[in-house]
């Protein structure tokens, strides 16, 4: 068995564990069938019961654009309050709850979602929010010309594990009218889905920020409607002044159909680099309320102080460090024996021992998904003395004792962290084999990683992601078969991939055809297999059976060794004494600004 999850944290009021539960999901579905609405007497938002009115001052990673239909990280800062969806999360993100939706129903196949928007909900100009604004919103979200969907930065942000009929099939040109998609305004409050297959995370996934409804006249006039001059949200809070690269303020809206229980008048953002060392030192001079904190050795300040650990939030795994290969000429890493060394000589214990908050990774899947068990893993031992000389032993069998000839590897990240040279360093001292950082600009990382290199540039990229601990979520579109696939492709056929995918004069929908037939054909039969069960999981309609098919589906991507887990990373949050109702959820977004209040009392 690895390593366990627990690590001596002081066991606080502040202290929030992350429970989720399999229980909850199924909980929401069977409420949503058995009934018109899951809170009669809810009024909404849990930050009105608490002082009203004040500003907090928090931080984001910063971002270039905050439309929530790309993946940036601009979508998480939307998501939190500037814009809102059918449904919200519970702040523990175990449930969900009422946003624009008062009610919804699900057929008794568990096909035909229902929801009815509540009465006199508005956007944030007066004007009234109806169905068909949402309806506008998913075609623009599914439009082919925004590219593939996924969970890495610049694609699109629709997550294919929704199931909605030919909503896939529309994105990527293969169906080409929208009428056929299944998504309907039936009247001005009724948006109706028709789904593929039943999905009992449907409704959960209804929370992410793809999902948030755009303001079409907005959207297409003829200002930047990501602008505060132009904004129209119908968010708890307004886009008021935004100076790019540095900062962002965000006023109450008084058009919110829940503004009486939306407790802050203010909410000022202070924009951070990505990988950007950030101080804490405004915090403790309360000049931040509220803030994440990764570095090292903060952290362990921050444990190791009685009054700073009072104030710190821990919610335990929430994100998969990873490394995935880069396309090269140099054929080595297409290997499996040389990809199972690489694997088993990476010194996870070390590398995880650089944090407090961080266990060594035996799976991409995280271990807060329920029914996870380290028997997924590729192998018994994932660090530690017999899998580095297994290891060794692998090398030396193909060539290349104590890493002589091995070619010099190139880790490529969009920030430097400190894994990095973790990585290096065990890899060196366990296996002899030389590793160099490539550390650049995130739009250049990007377009790095997709790339086909020359045989002197080959290596892994440095990635890490967290979401809802769903099985369709963590399978389905965390490393999705389609990553997966395209990550064991060789070098001709990648080559192949990248001018089909690149060919403007294709079809759509005879450019997703090419592209299957290539994954489909090509790939590495671990692969390959993965996706089929995949594919398995969508066709079921029982949920204890979907579940057994996504787990032998994640055993066969571990077994590929495609995509290497790192590290399992907690994420850990300090606010002041002040601030009231933060809870910490698994989906990146972390918090609604709407449940948060202040008491400058408790200061």
């Amino acid at each position: 068995m690895g390593p366990s999850t627990e690590r001596e944290i002081p066991m606080t009021r502040t202290r929030c564990r992350r429970t989720a539960r399999v229980a909850a999901l199924t909980a929401a579905a069977t409420l949503a069938l058995a009934s018109c609405s899951l809170f009669p007497d809810s009024g909404g938002g849990d930050g009105g019961g608490a002082e009203a009115g004040g500003s907090i001052t928090v931080q984001a990673t910063n971002f270039a654009h905050i439309d929530p239909q790309s993946i940036t990280f601009g979508m998480w800062l939307v998501q939190m309050g500037l814009l809102e969806g059918l449904v919200l999360q519970t702040p523990d993100g175990t449930d969900v709850r009422e946003g624009v939706a008062d009610e919804w129903e699900v057929s008794e196949d568990g096909l035909t979602y229902t929801f009815h928007l509540r009465d006199g909900v508005t956007w944030s100009n007066g004007e009234p929010l109806t169905a068909a604004d949402f309806e506008w919103t998913y075609e623009r979200l599914l439009d082919p010309a925004r590219g593939d969907s996924g969970v890495t930065t610049g694609a699109s942000s629709y997550q294919v594990p929704l199931g909605i009929l030919n909503a896939e099939e529309y994105s990527t040109g293969v169906v080409t009218d929208f009428d056929e998609v299944g998504i309907e305004a039936v009247d001005d409050q009724t948006l109706e889905f028709t789904l593929a297959a039943p999905n009992p995370g449907f409704v959960m996934g209804l929370t992410y920020p793809s999902m948030l409804p755009l303001n079409p006249d907005a959207v297409q006039g003829e200002g930047d409607w990501q602008q505060p001059e132009n904004w129209v949200g119908n968010g708890p809070y307004n886009l008021v002044e935004w100076t790019a690269n540095s900062s962002m303020r965000l006023e109450k809206n008084p058009e919110y159909w829940d503004a009486e229980n939306v407790a802050l008048d203010e909410v000022n953002v202070q924009l951070i680099e990505q990988g950007s060392i950030t101080t804490t030192v405004p915090y403790e001079n309360g000049e931040v309320d509220i803030q994440a904190i990764s570095e090292p050795a903060e952290i362990t300040r921050f444990l190791a102080d009685p009054e700073l650990s009072e104030q710190m939030y821990v919610l335990e795994n929430a994100g998969t460090a990873y490394l995935a290969p880069i396309h090269s000429a140099n054929p080595i890493l297409e290997d499996p024996n040389i990809r199972r060394a690489l694997s088993l000589g990476l010194g996870r214990e070390e590398i995880a021992g650089i944090s407090d908050m961080t266990s060594p990774a035996t799976t991409l899947t995280s271990p807060a998904t329920p029914g996870w068990s380290e028997e997924m893993a590729a192998h018994d031992a994932m660090w530690g003395e017999d899998a580095v000389a297994e290891a060794q032993e692998i090398l030396a069998d193909e060539g290349y004792p104590d890493g002589e000839g091995f070619p010099t590897l190139t880790i490529l990240a969009g920030s430097d962290f400190p894994q990095l040279d973790a990585i290096i360093d065990t890899w060196n001292t366990n296996l002899g084999i030389e590793a160099v950082k490539d550390v650049v600009e995130v739009g250049v990382y990007v377009e790095r990683r997709d790339e086909m290199h020359d045989a002197d540039y080959v290596g892994y990229w440095y990635g890490s992601f967290s979401g809802i601990s769903t099985w369709p979520y963590q399978v389905e579109q965390l490393w999705s078969p389609e990553m997966v696939r395209q990550a064991g492709l060789d070098a001709a056929r990648y080559e192949q991939f990248l001018a089909v995918q690149n060919d403007a004069a294709l079809a759509p929908g005879d450019r997703t055809k090419q592209l299957e037939d290539i994954l489909s054909t090509a790939s590495t039969p671990e692969a390959q297999a993965f996706a089929e069960r995949v594919g398995e999981a969508k066709s079921t309609t029982n949920e204890a059976e979907q579940q057994e098919i996504f787990f032998d589906a994640a055993t066969l991507r571990e077994e590929a060794e495609l995509l290497l887990p790192v590290a399992w990373n907690d994420v850990v949050y300090v606010a002041q004494p002040r601030v009231q109702g933060l809870e910490i959820r698994a989906q990146a977004d972390r918090y609604y600004f709407k449940d948060v209040s202040v008491d400058d009392v408790a200061e």
